[in-house]
């Protein structure tokens, strides 16, 4: 999984991020402290992407996919990249913990979304936006926003086990100064690939959050190596082996009704195995002997389940 450095402008960008001002991860730093964060970023984003092909079915229709990018690493007090025009935020935090994360739809990826929920066809433009969406624009968007961060809250909990619900959403005015990213974080672009090139949508997480819940799942999901000690100590535990000479069901009468010197006649022949079980489990097959004067059974093989 590659992994990337982006300094972040202070303004929205139009478009999708520029490459340029992405430069190799110095292990050495910061990005080696998130080093797990931003292994589980990378997997996060391509479970989404995933999931985003059932929440945005124009994609299958139109052979198209989110393309993530690598992860970046924003700097402290920057801004998440928008578009000219309009974009659209989805807040998302953690009940039990300071974490946080984001989605954000750029103006041209509102322009998709909203030609595609409208039935536009594959070969339809995307209709430029004005400075702000309308009241019916924002509430279509805000609920085609808020399946995706749903999808994007799950692909976080099943890769890292941090439980994040939405908190908020909003359509930001173009220009204005959004809330996501106002915090140091990890973040991924997903470009609409064969869709629009310049539509572009960005989920991010708080960093730290992220480092610590991926190193706690990390370590649930690994076997815990035997204590020898505790080996040792469980084969002196004692267990039952009993050897059944046979076995036959009676009415409760029947029961009731027995006395001394009756004969119980069981349905096992003289050369006939003898089951042994082991804590009540059918483990053996054995057959009667004598040794040392002694009634006892000879083991001939185990019981296959």
């Amino acid at each position: 999984m590659s992994t990337a450095l982006r300094q972040m402008p202070m303004r929205p960008r139009a478009g999708k991020p520029e490459r340029g001002s992405l430069r190799p991860v110095d292990l050495t730093g910061r990005e080696r402290h998130l080093r797990a964060a931003m292994q589980a970023m990378g997997s996060i984003a391509s479970r989404f992407a995933r999931a985003a092909r059932r929440t945005l079915p124009f994609l299958v229709r139109r052979r198209a996919r989110l393309a993530t990018q690598p992860v970046a690493l924003a700097a402290a007090h920057t801004e998440l990249p928008g578009g000219e025009g309009p974009r659209f935020e989805v807040r998302l935090e953690a009940e039990d913990s300071g974490a946080w994360g984001s989605l954000v739809l750029n103006a041209d990826a509102l322009s998709v979304l909203l030609e595609a929920s409208l039935g536009g066809g594959e070969n339809t433009g995307s209709t430029p936006l004005g400075a702000e969406l309308s009241l019916a624009q924002a509430a279509l968007v805000a609920r085609i926003a808020r399946s995706l961060a749903a999808d994007f809250a799950l692909a976080v909990k099943n890769e890292a086990g941090l439980v994040l619900a939405v908190v908020s959403s909003r359509s930001v005015r173009s220009g204005d100064t959004g809330e996501a990213g106002a915090v140091d974080g990890l973040f991924v672009d997903c470009s609409f690939e064969g869709v629009s090139e310049s539509a572009l949508l960005t989920i991010s997480i708080s960093a730290e959050a992220l480092e610590t819940a991926a190193r706690e799942h990390a370590e649930e999901d690994q076997p815990v190596a035997a204590d020898p000690r505790m080996a040792e100590a469980i084969a002196d535990v004692a267990v039952e082996v009993v050897a059944e000479l046979g076995t036959i069901t009676l009415g409760l009468r029947q029961v009731l009704g027995l006395s001394v010197g009756q004969v119980l006649r069981l349905p096992t022949a003289i050369d006939d195995p003898v089951v042994v079980r082991v804590a009540g489990l059918r483990k053996f097959e054995a057959t009667p002997v004598i040794s040392r004067g002694q009634l006892s059974i000879q083991v001939k093989g185990r019981h296959e389940a």
